[in-house]
């Protein structure tokens, strides 16, 4: 029950906020994502693996108060990630395909954030943030590797290590009536990393984002 208070937490906090709103636009997007692995033992060589890149698809949906443009903005997402990651003294890392401790991870970074728009003539611009949970799920692991599932679960819910704050920024560039291009700026922030054994910057993520705004909803006031 401890381990699901976070999430009861934010789930209550979100709840409310987002009653009334105007369902308005679907994104697409694309997302090339730097992930930071830091040293994780200072006396240890081998607890520093390069840090990644990686392509992330994902989709995200915008809503609004009031169906005017410009003001508050609520734009609930999922980016999905495809990694081979080991654990280290209990904290998760991106790892080489040859390390026999490896298993394949399927993620799912999920938003929920709030956020403001400013309107720059046809071009909207938004400004967002709110918390972001990483959910990861270890698949399989080489042909005789040593990775141990059970590990993996702890590293990435132990602690509430799944637990992120995102910042976001974009531009809404006008294509046609209904469609809109957003080239974006990403950043993720593990919580966790304040009360874990993990470096301060270890697993932050920094991505550059290209969007398609799609009218999904009927009436809405673009």
């Amino acid at each position: 029950m401890k381990r699901l208070l976070p999430l009861l937490l934010i789930l209550l906090a979100v709840s409310g906020p987002v009653s009334g709103l105007d369902w308005q636009t679907v994104d697409a997007e694309i997302a090339f994502t730097w992930q930071y692995n830091a040293q994780l033992d200072n006396a240890d060589s081998d607890s520093k693996y390069p840090s990644i890149l990686q392509f992330n698809l994902g989709a995200a949906f915008f809503a609004d108060w009031d169906g005017e443009p410009g003001g508050l903005y609520f734009r609930p997402g999922g980016w999905f990630s495809w990694n081979t990651e080991d654990v280290y003294n209990g904290i998760a890392r991106h790892s080489e395909e040859a390390e026999i401790g490896h298993m394949k991870v399927l993620g799912l970074m999920a938003d929920a954030p709030f956020g403001y728009v400013f309107k720059a003539g046809k071009i909207d611009i938004g400004v967002q943030g709110g918390p972001s949970l990483y959910l990861r799920f270890p698949l399989w692991t080489a042909q005789e590797g040593t990775a141990v599932p059970g590990d993996f679960w702890k590293a990435y819910y132990g602690g509430a290590q799944f637990l992120y704050f995102g910042i976001a920024s974009w531009a809404a560039i006008p294509v046609s009536e209904t469609l809109d291009f957003l080239p974006g700026l990403r950043f993720y922030y593990p919580i966790s990393n304040l009360w874990t054994a993990a470096p301060g910057a270890h697993n932050i993520q920094v991505a550059l984002t290209a969007s398609l705004r799609f009218d999904a909803f009927n009436g809405n006031n673009r």
